[in-house]
C-alpha cells in the first residue's frame, strides 16, 4: 500500500467512528448531527445513573468507589467532546495541512521525503489498530467478570457498578434494561477513546513527519551553498530557501494549533486520570475485583499516550534547533541572512506541547505523576499493613 492510501484507511477508521460519538469533523455542512444530541443525551443519563447510584449506596464506600472508578474516564470524554466540536474547523484546518503539504507533494517513496512519509504513515496505521484492539478488548474481560460470578457464586451482577434510576437490576426486564444501557454508554466511550487518542496520536505523528522534512531541505540547501557551482544554482536555492522559511513557518502554525486543541484536554485528562489511579489503587488493595485492575491499565496506556507524544515532539524540536543552529547561514545573500535571523528568533519560543501552560508534556513531568502515585499507593499499602 501506498502512504497515501495507508493514511486514507486510517482517517476511514477515524470517521467512521465519529459517526457514532457525534463528532462531525468531517462534515462541514453540519455543526451538530443525530449522533451529537443522542452522545449528549447518553451523557446525561450516565452521569444521573452515576449520582443516583452513589446517593442510594452513600453508605457504603468500598461500593461507592467501584462506581467512581470510571467517572474520570467518562468526564474527560466528555470534555473533549465539547472542546473538539468548538475547534472543529480548525481540527478540519490541520488534517487539510496534512494533505496538502504531505501526502499530495509526496506521493511515492521515490524521493526521500515521501520514505519519510511512508514509513511514518505505516507505523501510525499499525499503531492505530493495535490501540483500537486494547481498547475494544477491555469490553469482552469486563464481560467476563459477571460470567465468573455466575458460575462460581451462582449470582447475577450487572457488567459495571452504576445502576439505571428507579429500575430494579433484580429483575428480568430490569437487568436486561442495565446490561443494555451500560454496554451502549461503555461502547461509545470507546469510541471516543479511540478517536481522541487516535487523532491525537495522528495530528502529532505528522507534524513530526514535517519536521523532518523540513530538515531534509535545509540540509539539501546547505550541500547547495557549499558546493563549487553555487553562482549556477542560485535559482535553484532561493527557490529552497523560499520554501524552507515557508515550511518553518508552517510547523510553528500547526503545532500552536495542536496546542490550542490539545492544551485543555491534557489538564483534564491528568486530573481524571490521576483520580481513576487513586481510586483504582485503593480498590485493588481493599476488593478482589479485578475490573479495577483493567481500569488502572487504560488509565496508565492513556496518560503514556500523551506524554510520550509530547516527549517525542520536545526531541524533534531539539533536533530542528540544532539543525537550524547547524546550518551555514554566512553562505547566503545579506538579505537571507536577515531572514535567517527570524529563524533563530523563533528557537526563544520552542515547539513543545504543555498541560494547558502548567507544564511540559514530557516524560519528566509524567515521571513527577508516577512518583506521586507510587507514593500514595505505598501509603494505602502501609495503611493496610
Amino acid at each position: 500500500m501506498s502512504a497515501i492510501e495507508l493514511y486514507r484507511q486510517c482517517i476511514d477508521i477515524l470517521r467512521l467512528l465519529s459517526h457514532p460519538v457525534g463528532v462531525s469533523l468531517w462534515n462541514p455542512d453540519q455543526f451538530l448531527t443525530f449522533g451529537s444530541y443522542s452522545i449528549v443525551t447518553q451523557m446525561v443519563i450516565y452521569f444521573w445513573c452515576n449520582f443516583w447510584t452513589v446517593f442510594k449506596y452513600r453508605h457504603d464506600i468500598i461500593h461507592v468507589m467501584e462506581v467512581l472508578n470510571c467517572a474520570g474516564i467518562a468526564f474527560q470524554l466528555s470534555v473533549k467532546f465539547f472542546i473538539a466540536m468548538n475547534n472543529k474547523f480548525l481540527i478540519r484546518g490541520l488534517l487539510q495541512t496534512i494533505e496538502n503539504n504531505l501526502y499530495e507533494r509526496y506521493p511515492d517513496r521515490s524521493s526521500s521525503e515521501g520514505e519519510i512519509v511512508f514509513i511514518f504513515a505505516r507505523k501510525y496505521n499499525i499503531l492505530l489498530k493495535i490501540l483500537a484492539v486494547l481498547y475494544c478488548s477491555t469490553l469482552l474481560v469486563f464481560a467476563l467478570y459477571p460470567l465468573y460470578i455466575y458460575y462460581s457464586e451462582g449470582k447475577l451482577i450487572p457488567l459495571f457498578m452504576f445502576e439505571v434510576s428507579y429500575v430494579d437490576w433484580h429483575t428480568v426486564w430490569g437487568y436486561l434494561l442495565t446490561n443494555f444501557v451500560q454496554v451502549v454508554t461503555y461502547l461509545m466511550g470507546l469510541f471516543g477513546m479511540i478517536l481522541a487518542d487516535g487523532l491525537l496520536v495522528l495530528l502529532v505523528v505528522h507534524g513530526l513527519v514535517y519536521i523532518e522534512v523540513f530538515m531534509i531541505h535545509l540540509r539539501d540547501l546547505a550541500k547547495m551553498l557549499q558546493s563549487e557551482n553555487v553562482g549556477e544554482n542560485e535559482e535553484k536555492i532561493m527557490e529552497l530557501w523560499r520554501e524552507c522559511l515557508v515550511e518553518h513557518q508552517t510547523i510553528i502554525e500547526y503545532f500552536t494549533d495542536i496546542e490550542n486543541v490539545n492544551g485543555g484536554m491534557c489538564l483534564i485528562l491528568v486530573f481524571t486520570g490521576v483520580f481513576a489511579i487513586c481510586d483504582n489503587l485503593v480498590l485493588c488493595a481493599l476488593t478482589d475485583w479485578y475490573a479495577s485492575y483493567l481500569f488502572l491499565l487504560i488509565c496508565f496506556v492513556q496518560l503514556t499516550i500523551y506524554f510520550a507524544v509530547g516527549n517525542a515532539v520536545e526531541l524533534k524540536s531539539d533536533a530542528l534547533d540544532i539543525s537550524v543552529v547547524n546550518f551555514p547561514w554566512h553562505l547566503l545573500k545579506i538579505d537571507n541572512q536577515k531572514e535567517y535571523l527570524f529563524l533563530i528568533c523563533q528557537m526563544q519560543r520552542p515547539i513543545i506541547l504543555t498541560v494547558y501552560g502548567f507544564s511540559n508534556l514530557n516524560l519528566e513531568a509524567y515521571m513527577t505523576i508516577l512518583k506521586a502515585l507510587y507514593q500514595f499507593a505505598m501509603m494505602i499499602l502501609n495503611f493496610l499493613a
